[in-house]
This record gives structure tokens, sequence and C-alpha cells, in this order.
């Protein structure tokens, strides 16, 4: 499989020969495989998909011909090239971002980085005082989630590790030819084994699959990179502020997870699972630990012959055994050893016990000339069991808050408190829950036996008292109540919480999701500053660092509801709205943003959707979920990781620290018009989206039809159901399908459809419009995030492509009217995204990424076409049919491509 792509010399010679050397490694093992006449089919098929880029007459029809006459064989072997070249394309522009990045660093001009922020903090006037206070605010908590998950298998992912490995040792050393050779060698090894291993899984992901998967990634990665981060910005504050030590820096970034904690919809997140993915975080972090030590214990061979080491490491190490006679006098190699052993016995029960320890170590090394070994190897393992404990990375826990109003339901009737909890208006609600509160009875009978949804929520709470009493109260530090809606969601969890004794051990999160629940949040949150009750929970919850509320916002359900861009400015006037009435009441608001992968889940770069938020947002500390396919794309690689965390603090550091943007003159404080354009703006936004999705007869038909949503169902890369439950309809169903079903068809109107017309409308209607949205996008960060985000799934999308899927919709009125609003609307979408950023075509401002998109496009196409064909021939079938199996494999793994290519599930 030969590559064939024109690239400017300057900036991508490197990367044409990274996609040339794996493609043709790619193009030998389909040789090998599958003989010459496979890799012709390939490249016959690639150059009629580039065809029909080019608009040659005809080469639509003649692709589709030839796809269709193949048999399913030869589709396989299409499938696995496409999709296999995509995922060493990925290696092949990380490489290459790595190299640009590199370079910037050695030329010094290296942007979106810690120093960059903290030289910008500097030249803003902020004292080295000043900047402390700022760290102590700057909680930043990434949290990782197994949603929507990772369409690939972790051990295809380990596989392309290996060879991303091996491309950057290729780039960073001179090798001799006969090293070269071995290399090259080495990658066609693994890309065969690439081909000959399923991409997908045979059977649907476990809970246990998915803790594996996350785990992967915190130990192979993310612990080593977040402490360079720490080192990184210990050394950029020695540097802005030289005299000041900065050694002892708080916990301004750690990672969280959701993965065995979050139950939302998900039977298979029990109380028992939740334990045992707690122990299994425990032991993955014991045995990071043990390797760490094992290479201090074997490099820490100081002799107290040659210096002297303190009276309390001395004795600490007689109260552990006496010495070891095979080292009578390395104090230090035999005081690790004690620590090796304790902690292979599982003796520490908290990381506090274990620092306790290694403190020891450290402080006999500063008092004895070992200052360069104190603050080297051994204080990066302090950081990291400091910042990843015992626990490495505390479980959130999420559940719907109706399941917990329907267990209350049948508790209170039990106790005859009320005939039907769920039929009391909301004040009577909160009067019956802030008294319930208040008695000191027991409120969970000792042998629950009520019905199974009911004796799990019991289970569940009690599940996190136990996990506490076993693992310490960091281990599970909040619980959230998804589609919080009204006081009594929260005061449930309260109840719940009091009735376990953790009411002062947790955060108690409201999730508001839709776009009622976001306008409703402030008054829901002043009714629980108000009430008696609450306000006891936060003062017991904050008696060391003050009153703090975490309020988590949904992008996806939002989105879902009204529409990309009433979602985006719905999502900031709420945290408008809930920062003054959280400051109203004396308490610090953490947010926490539940954004998924793609854009219309609320997705794009971290860094710019930091700097597009009101800054007066990150002051009570940030949280962020790192959804699925997103941790594989930023975490398998360790450069890449570093500068996303880089680029994360950067944004954070800047928020906080100038907020009135005097790092960027062309940002501007917000405009009362401004505010006023985006209200009119997001009106129009959902009223176009709504009418198009909600009120457009036959829409589900079409959806259902035109799309592969319904086999989505069958692709088992995730533990949760697509619905949060088997009735209802559109509601039911989960963003991430809805997101990922319209990704597939490349029509990907999640993200875009009804922005066009909002824009049309605003500048018809409003003289001067158009020069106030250019006014927005060159100085409104908040604006310029939603455009530039809008424009990159525009340039995603392909009407020709999603033409195909349409004409797998039966009733021709019904498709003909459905598309033909589809294709108009993303027609005038594209336009005025343009006219707005001033530019003739789009991503004519982001180059790189308009040729990355070009460059996978005519891979990504015959993926379709394939797909479409598939679709035809299956839904034709009886399920039980012989050929149906086959048949839906091929369809699952041509989703698995799409996914790869587009670089994004849902």
């Amino acid at each position: 499989m030969t590559s064939h792509i024109t690239l400017t010399q300057e900036t991508t010679s490197p990367l044409s020969a990274d996609i040339r050397l794996l493609g043709n490694l790619l193009g030998q093992v389909i040789r090998d495989q599958h003989g010459q006449a496979a890799l012709d089919l390939v490249e016959r098929v690639r150059t009629g998909a580039k065809l029909r880029r080019n608009s040659d007459p005809g080469a639509a029809e003649q692709l589709a011909s030839i796809i269709a006459g193949l048999d399913l064989d030869s589709w396989r072997i299409l499938i696995k090239a496409f999709s296999n070249y995509f995922q060493l394309i990925n290696i092949a522009e990380d490489q290459q971002r790595i190299r640009v990045l590199r370079q910037r660093e050695a030329d010094g001009r290296t942007d979106e980085t810690i120093n960059a922020a903290v030289q910008a903090l500097k030249e803003a006037g902020l004292s080295a005082a000043d900047v402390r206070a700022l760290l102590d605010q700057a909680r930043v908590r990434l949290v990782l989630t197994a949603h929507p998950s990772e369409a690939k298998r972790k051990e295809v992912l380990i596989k392309l590790r290996h060879i991303a490995q091996m491309m950057a040792r290729r780039d960073m050393q001179l090798l001799l030819p006969r090293e070269q050779q071995l290399l090259e060698a080495a990658i066609l090894e693994e890309i065969e084994e690439l081909w000959q291993t399923r991409p997908t899984r045979s059977s649907r992901a476990t809970v246990a699959d998915e803790v594996d998967f996350g785990l992967y990634f915190l130990t192979s990665v993310i612990m080593d990179t977040t402490i360079d981060v720490y080192i990184d910005l210990q050394s950029a504050l020695e540097q802005a502020y030289p005299g000041e030590d900065w050694v002892q820096l708080p916990a301004v970034l750690r990672f969280g997870s959701w993965i065995g904690g979050d139950r939302d919809g998900n039977p298979n997140v029990t109380p028992e699972v939740t334990l045992e993915t707690l122990a299994t975080l425990r032991a993955a972090a014991r045995r990071v630990y043990l390797d760490e030590i094992a290479l201090l214990r074997d490099h820490f061979t100081q002799s107290s012959d040659e210096v002297n080491v303190s009276d309390a490491l001395r004795e600490a190490t007689l109260d552990a055994g006496g010495y070891d006679d095979r080292y009578p006098s390395e104090i230090y190699r035999q005081f690790l050893n004690v620590i090796y052993g304790r902690l292979k016995d599982d003796a520490y029960p908290t990381n506090r016990e274990l620092l306790a320890d290694l403190v020891l170590v450290e402080e006999s090394l500063l008092q004895n000339r070992g200052r360069n070994v104190a603050k080297g190897s051994l204080l990066r393992f302090i950081r990291k069991v400091r910042l990843f404990g015992l626990h490495l990375a505390p479980l959130d826990i999420r559940e719907d808050a109706r399941r917990h109003a329907a267990a209350l339901d049948e508790i209170f009737r039990h106790y005859g408190r009320t005939d039907s909890y769920l039929n009391l208006s909301e004040d009577e609600k909160q009067w019956l829950l802030t008294m319930e509160i208040a008695n000191p009875r027991p409120f969970f009978p000792i042998e629950p036996r009520f019905s199974d949804a009911t004796n799990t929520i019991i289970a569940t709470w009690r599940m996190i008292a136990q996990a506490h009493r076993r693992y310490g109260t960091i281990a599970i530090d909040a619980v959230i109540a998804s589609m919080s809606q009204q006081p009594s969601d929260m005061l449930t969890l309260l109840l719940l919480a009091k009735e376990v004794g953790i009411q002062n051990d947790v955060d108690l999160v409201p999730l508001f999701e839709t776009i009622d629940d976001l306008e409703r949040a402030p008054e829901v949150m002043t009714a629980l500053f108000n009430n008696p009750e609450y306000r006891k929970h936060l003062e017991a919850r904050g008696a060391r660092h003050g009153l703090r509320q975490q309020i988590m916002i949904g992008y996806s359900d939002s989105s879902k509801d009204g529409g990309y861009i009433a979602s985006t400015w719905n999502l900031y006037t709420a945290q408008q709205n809930l920062i003054e009435v959280c400051g109203k009441y004396g308490v610090s608001l953490q947010l926490f943003h539940g954004r998924g992968g793609s854009i219309g889940r609320g997705g794009g770069p971290t860094n710019r959707a930091i700097l597009s938020q009101p800054p007066e947002s990150l002051r009570g500390g940030i949280k962020i979920t790192e959804q699925g396919e997103v941790i594989a794309y930023r975490y398998s690689n360790a450069e890449i990781a570093r500068r996303h965390l880089h680029q994360v603090m950067h944004a954070v550091l800047l928020a906080m620290g100038t907020p009135h943007a005097a790092h960027n003159t062309t940002v501007q404080p917000v405009k009362p018009d401004w505010r006023a354009a985006m209200e009119r703006l997001s009106k129009a936004g959902e009223q176009s989206y709504r009418a198009f999705v909600y009120e457009t007869p036959g829409f589900m038909d079409y959806w259902q039809q035109g799309t592969p949503i319904n086999e989505l169902a069958n692709l088992p890369i995730s533990s949760r159901p697509a619905r949060r439950s088997k009735q209802g309809g559109f509601t039911s169903v989960r963003a991430i399908p809805w997101v990922f079903s319209w990704m597939q068809s490349r029509a990907i109107i999640p993200s875009w459809f009804g922005v066009g017309t909002a824009l049309a409308t605003y500048t018809a209607e409003v003289p001067n419009g158009l020069e106030t949205l250019r006014e927005m996008y060159q100085g409104w960060p908040f604006f310029n995030a939603l455009i530039e985000n809008v424009q990159l799934d525009l340039a995603k999308a392909d009407m020709g492509i999603a033409e195909l899927y349409a004409a797998l919709v039966q009733d021709a009125t019904l498709r003909d009217t459905i598309f033909s609003a589809l294709k108009a609307e993303y027609l005038l979408a594209g336009q005025m995204v343009c006219q707005v950023i001033n530019q003739p075509a789009l991503l004519d401002n982001s180059p790189v990424m308009k040729r990355s998109i070009e460059r996978r496009n005519p891979y990504v196409d015959p993926l379709n076409f394939i797909q479409v064909e598939l679709l035809k021939r299956l839904r034709k079938l009886d399920p039980e049919a012989a050929d149906y199996p086959a048949l839906l494999r091929e369809t699952l793994a041509t989703i698995n491509g799409i996914a790869a290519g587009l670089k994004t599930t849902g």
C-alpha cells in the first residue's frame, strides 16, 4: 500500500517519509497475506475514491459499482487495509507533531506551555506570593471515563504504541543501515500482528475490561507524564522567580476516574464491581511503586562508612528488624527494603504512612550531603505517591437522580411516611427530606427487603462507606446525581450519605444536563444554600478550606436537546449565573465539565475550551472528563500527553492569573451587544435544530434507516447500554450513539445543524450584523472557540457520503425532504462560518488540519461506500440467516475503521 500525497517540503517531508514507510510496510503485509491482486484491489479503490474527491465525472458511481461487485472476503481485505492505514497515519501525524514541537522548543518559540504561562503571569505583575496563592486555587482534575468507549481493543492499542515508540526511536537516533533494517523488520512484525488481530472485541466489554483499559494509560503514560509536568512547573517558577523555593508544589493537577463507579444507566456497575475496581486500582498502584522502590533500593548504595545518615533513619531501620548482614553499612538500601516489604504485604493503610517512611529517607539525604539524590529520583517518586496515592485515582460515583427518587418512594411507603413520595410537590419533598436528614434514627433497615433496584441503591451507599473504611475517604470523594432537576435531588443525596455516615467525606454533586435544567440550576442551588441541613453539610465539609460546592454541567444531553449553539451558550450563561449564586452565599464553586470526545458533545481542544469559559469559573478549581477514544489519542504517546497537559495548565494559569487577558491584546471584555447577539443566535439555532430533529415528521425513521444507529447497538465497545432505559423513545437514547451514528454517515449534524440559520438570520436582521460577528470572533474566546469547533466538523462532514446513507431510507419522499433540508443547512453553515472568519473556504486558517482531513478522505470514503453496501444487504436478511453474523461482523469493522479515520466515535 503506497502513499501518493503532495505535501509542503519545508514542514511535512519527514511526515511524508513516515507515511510512505508505514504505507509500504502495510502494503507488504497485504501482499504477503493475500497476494498482489489484493494489493491491486486496495489501490484501485483508493484511486477511485481520490477521483471522486477530485470531482471526476462518474467516479462515485464507478466506485460504488466496484464495491458492490465484490465478495465478502474482498470487502474484509479492504476494510482491514484502510482501517489499519488510519492507525498508522495517526502514528505518523503524532510523530510529526512531536517533531515540530521539539524544533520549536529548540528555537525557543514554543507556545501554550507552562513556562509561557508563568512568564505571562510575571509580566502581568504577579509576585511570587500571588503565584503561590494562584497555585493553591488552581485545582485541576482530569477524569477518565469509559464512554464512549474506545472502539479499539487494548491489544491493538499496545501494538500501535510499540510502532509509535519505534518510529520515535527512528526519528531521534542516527541509525546505522543494519539498525535501520532491524527496526523496519520489527515494525513490519507489529503490522503483521496487527493485520491478523481482530480489531473489535468478540464479546461486549465488561466493566473489568474498561477498568483495565484505564489502568493501561494511567500506569504506562499518565503517572510519569504528570510528574514530568510538575518538574516543568517547578523549573518555570524557578526561572521566573529565582531565589524562591518551589520544591513543595500544591496538587494543581490530578487525575480521577468514573470507570467502575459510573452506574448511570449501566446495570453492570454493581456495588461489588465498584469494590473490585478499587481493589484493582490499589493493586496496580502497589505494582508500580514496588518496581520503583526496587530500582531505588538498587541505586541507594551510599555507605555510612562514607557519609552519615540521620539518627531517625537508623532507629527506624532497627525498629523494623535490624540491619542486614549482606550490606550492614548501607542504611538507605536496608530501609528501602523495609518499605518494599511493607508495600508488598499491603501493610500501608494509606499513602500517608508510605510517605512518612519515604520522607525519613529524604530528610536523611538532605542532612548529609545527599541533596542531588534527594531532589532527583526520590523526589520524583515521593511526588508520584503524593499525587496518586495507593488509590491511584479517586472514583466518582454517579447515579441517575430518578433512581434515587424511586428508591425513596418505596422506603417512605414502607415506613408509612407518605403513600407516594414521587407525587409530592417539590416543596413537600424538600420538607420531608429535611426532616428526615435531621432525624437521628436509622433510615435503612438492617436487612432491606425492597425491590432489587432499591436494595441496590442501599447497597451502593453502604459500599461507599465500606470503601472509606478500607481505603480512606480519598478513594471515593464525590457522588454525582445525573439528571438533577430539583433541590430534592440533592437533599436525597445528603439523606443517603448521612444514613451511612459519610456526609462530611464526599462532595454531593448535581449534574445539570438539559437546557431547561441548566437554566433552572441557579434556582436549585439557591434553595439548597438556604436549606439549614444542606448548609450544615457544606460547613462540615469545608471546615478546613471554606465552603465549596462542586457542580457538574453536561454537554452531551444539552446539545442533543437544543443543538450545538444553544447548548454552548446555555452552558456559558449557566456558569456565570452559578458563579453569582455561589458568590452571594460565600461558597466557592468547582465546576465539573462533562465534555465528550466529539464537537457535538463538548469536545475539541481542552485548552481552548478552558480559555473560552468565564474566567471566574476557575476560582474554585475545575474538573473535566476525558472520555473514551480521547484517552487513547491524548495518552498513548508520552510526548503528546505532555503537550496536552502543558496546554491545559497553560490555559488554567492564564485564565486565573490574567483574567483580563493581558497576555492577548486581541481579547476584549465581553460587550453587552455581544451577549445580546448570542441570545439571538442561541434562540434561532435552537428553533432551527428542534424544528428539524424533534418536529419533522418521520425524522426518527430517517435517522434509524439513514445511519447505522441500530447496528451500533451490536458494537461490543462498552459495558453500558445505548439507552438509559428500555422504555421511551428518542429522549431515552444516549447522546453518545446519537452523535456516533451521524459521525459514521458523515453528516455530523449534532455539531452544526442550526448554526447556519442562526448566523444568517442574525446578519439579515441586525444592521452591521456580520461586522459584529467578526468582532466577536476576533475578540471573544468563547465565540472564537464555538466557530472554530463548528468549522472543524463542517470540514469533516461530507454531503456526498451522507447522500449515500440517505439512499438507505425506504420512503423516497421522506428521504428527499429531510436530506434536502440537511444539505441546505450544511451549505448555509459553511458559507456563514467562512464569512464570520473572513476566509474563502473552510479551514483555510488551519492548513495543517485541512491537510490531515484531505489526507484521510481517500481512505475513509471507501469504508463508507462499503458500509452502505453492507447495510443494504444486512437489512434484507433475517438475523437468524446463515450469512447474517459474517455481514454484521464486517459492518462493525467498517464502523471501527471510520471512527479511526475521523479520529472520533461519538
